[in-house]
Formats: C-alpha cells, sequence, structure tokens
C-alpha cells in the first residue's frame, strides 16, 4: 500500500499522478472533512517560469504541458507575470538564467514599465521582467481534476481522520497510526503541508517548516487590463479577480491555528495604494488570512529521508504551479526511476539554496 497524507493541491495531485503511472493500492488521508481547506483554497492561482533558481524554473517547465491541456478547465488565463526589482542587479542575472532554459522572459527597464502600465506608481522601482505565457489558473479546479481522476483509477480518500503519527521499524517507514486505527504501507508520503513538520517529529525528523501568514484583500472595481505584478523582495502582488483585484503580501511569522486569523496588516494596505496610487478610492470587499508552508530557503523538500518515508512539503506557495512535477516525480521514485528533474537540492539536509533573492 502507498498512503499519502495531505489533501491539498500537492498531496490530491501526487496521488493522481501514483495512480496514472500505473501505481495500485493508494490511499489519501486527510483530517478535515473536505479536500483543499487549509494553505491550498487561499492559493493565489499564480502559475509563473519566473524564478530565481533554475530547479523552481524547470518545476514550471516540467508542468506547463499538463496545464496548457487543462488550460479551458482550469480557468488558465495568460494575462503574463511583470516582475518589479527595487534593488540593483537582480533582474540581469534572473533573465539571463531563465533565457538559458528556454524562458523567453524580457527585460523591461523602469521607463518601459511606466508606458505600459501607467497605473503603477513607479517610485523606488529600478526594472522588471515580463513573460507573457505566465498568468493565473483556479486551484480548486486542479484539485476537482485530480480528486476526479484519481477516484477514477482507483484511488481511496479517507476524510475527516488524522494522522498521529508515522510508523517506522529499524530499517523503513511502515505506516501510520491515525485517530481510529494503525495501517501498514510499503511508502508513506507526507505531503500534509503545516501539518508536515509535526509528522516528521514522529519519526525523529526536523522537517525546517515555519508558518508565514499571508493578508489577502479582495479590492473592488479594478478593470484594467494587466498581468500579475509582483513586487521583489517585499512580495507584494496583484492579479485580476474577475471585475476586481485580488493582492497580498506575506506577513509574520507565526506558529496559529486558522480559527485564530487576525485581520489584515495594514502593511498589505500600504503596498498596496503606494505601488496603485488610485486604489486608495476603492473599497474592500473581503479580506482574507492563511497560514503558508515556507522554508527557510522558499524552496520545497522532496526527499526519501529513511526507506519506505517520502517527503514533499514546503512548497512555499508554489504548490499549485509545481503540483505536476511533483506528482510525476514521487512516482518514479517509487517505482525506482531516475526522476525527470534532479532533486539533489530540494533534501531534507541541506545548504541554504545560494540565490539572490527567493521568489
Amino acid at each position: 500500500m502507498i498512503i499519502v497524507i495531505g489533501g491539498g493541491i500537492v498531496g490530491t495531485g501526487i496521488a493522481y499522478f501514483l495512480a496514472k503511472s500505473g501505481l495500485k493500492d493508494i490511499l489519501l488521508i486527510e483530517k478535515e472533512k473536505f479536500l483543499g481547506t487549509q494553505v491550498t483554497q487561499f492559493c493565489s492561482g499564480g502559475v509563473r517560469h519566473q524564478f530565481t533558481t533554475e530547479i523552481n524554473c524547470k518545476f514550471s517547465i516540467q508542468s506547463m504541458p499538463i496545464l496548457n491541456i487543462l488550460a479551458h478547465e482550469i480557468d488558465y488565463k495568460k494575462y503574463g507575470y511583470l516582475i518589479l526589482d527595487i534593488c540593483k542587479g537582480i533582474t540581469e542575472p534572473r533573465v539571463k538564467m531563465q533565457n538559458k532554459l528556454g524562458i523567453d522572459t524580457e527585460i523591461l527597464s523602469k521607463e518601459e514599465i511606466k508606458k505600459r502600465f501607467p497605473f503603477l506608481n513607479d517610485d523606488g522601482i529600478i526594472s522588471g521582467s515580463f513573460f507573457k505565457e505566465d498568468g493565473v489558473a483556479d486551484p480548486a479546479s486542479l484539485l476537482a481534476y485530480y480528486e476526479k481522476g484519481s477516484k477514477k483509477m482507483g484511488v481511496k480518500y479517507l476524510m475527516d481522520t488524522e494522522v498521529k503519527r508515522v510508523t517506522r521499524d529499524a530499517q523503513r517507514g511502515t505506516g501510520v497510526i491515525t485517530n481510529s486505527e494503525e495501517i501498514a504501507a510499503d511508502w508513506v508520503i507526507i505531503a500534509a503541508g503545516i501539518g508536515s513538520k509535526d509528522l516528521g517529529k514522529t519519526v525523529g525528523l526536523d522537517i525546517p517548516i515555519v508558518h508565514r501568514r499571508k493578508y489577502i484583500l479582495v479590492i473592488e472595481s479594478f478593470k484594467y487590463d494587466y498581468p500579475l505584478v509582483m513586487e521583489i523582495p517585499t512580495g507584494w502582488y496583484i492579479k485580476k479577480e474577475g471585475d476586481d483585484a485580488l493582492v497580498g503580501m506575506s506577513g509574520k511569522v507565526e506558529d496559529k491555528d486558522f480559527d485564530k486569523q487576525p485581520e489584515a496588516e495594514d502593511g498589505t494596505i500600504e503596498a498596496t495604494i503606494n505601488r496603485i496610487p488610485e486604489l486608495e478610492k476603492s473599497g474592500i470587499k473581503k479580506v482574507l488570512t492563511s497560514l503558508s508552508d515556507e522554508t527557510p530557503d522558499k524552496h520545497a523538500i522532496i526527499d526519501i529521508p529513511i526507506p519506505g518515508l517520502i517527503i514533499a512539503t514546503g512548497f512555499s506557495g508554489h504548490g499549485f504551479m509545481h503540483s505536476p512535477a511533483t506528482g510525476q516525480i514521487v512516482a518514479q521514485i517509487i517505482k525506482g526511476e531516475k526522476t525527470s528533474i534532479d532533486i539533489s537540492e530540494l533534501k531534507l539536509k541541506r545548504a541554504h539554496i545560494k540565490e539572490t533573492i527567493a521568489i
């Protein structure tokens, strides 16, 4: 048996691709009554190639064929992604690396940014980059696709069931203990997002996940035809949400339950008005806040720390867009095949990935 712990976009995607690869006897265990009720439901839906490290770019490249095939089903709209750099010397090396991988990102000067996107306040902007194939899609639709497809292929779902601990013997992982029973398994996959850290402790592993609170505001009636805009290094972003706009920014690191969420930080509002002054006149329709599973270097952990146990967690906001590649790679690991991407940089115990700024 193969047990997947976690019913978010990553865990459900893994279950789907395990089954699609021909593997059998797969069980996904989710502690909530519904899939995707923690981090996934607050996902912005961004799909981008523009990362600062090759490995994240490669995950996007491998995931794109699946997302393109499903474009209509997951409402994938290629508005493009505009990255605003407010620090010197980071645009050119990032774009050079992406171009080398076949990603046709273009560099924009401050003047070009203001000309193409006049609604932006250009104070503090040094330069930026744009890739027209980036865009946004609907995480809930992709989650539903994974669920429906995996069930058709025989994956079983055990909902409203909490995994209390992962079990192991001297040689390997052996299964899980839930709040109602013990289940033996040949493979256990920890894909539980913010819950992965506590599960790792049950088998003596320190999974370095921090819970970073994210604040999301829905701003009414902002109808410009614009790409998803992200500012580095603040992490502030704005994207289309129908006739409205959704803005967000990472908050402070904390460790609180979802039912103890405060209102959005003033910093998110201030950053939004600073970059798009006219939004000061707009109303806030909705305020959302959630926790995100992040690692210190904002890269996922995909590793086999002990035989029979796979960790696939800590995606730091990139799990939605990278779920196809992740599912394919986990299936390759279990089947004993060479992984399509070298994931040695994503081991649990690793040196900090060297980069200018993590996005």
